[in-house]
């Protein structure tokens, strides 16, 4: 069986491993790292919801305010 929460926290981890290495000479926040930790905090709420446990608002706030900060940086680049 598939463990959906150490898959979602592995994609997590990747993101900021990503955002490391991008911005190492660099200080502005990479698409990649924001789509990816989106990603990770998304299969952590599919997880739960599979598990019929109840999604967090602790991980809603934090998707949607990934997806606020993926916005910005999006048209902060035009």
């Amino acid at each position: 069986m598939v463990d959906w929460v150490s898959i979602g926290l592995i994609v997590i981890a990747l993101a900021w491993v990503v955002q490391l290495i991008k911005s190492w000479n660099s200080k502005k926040i990479q698409p990649a790292f924001i789509i990816l930790y989106m990603l990770g905090v998304l299969i952590l709420m599919v997880s739960g919801y599979v598990a019929k446990l109840p999604v967090s608002p602790y991980e809603i706030f934090t998707f949607i305010a990934a997806l606020v900060v993926l916005v910005r940086v999006l048209t902060l680049r035009k």
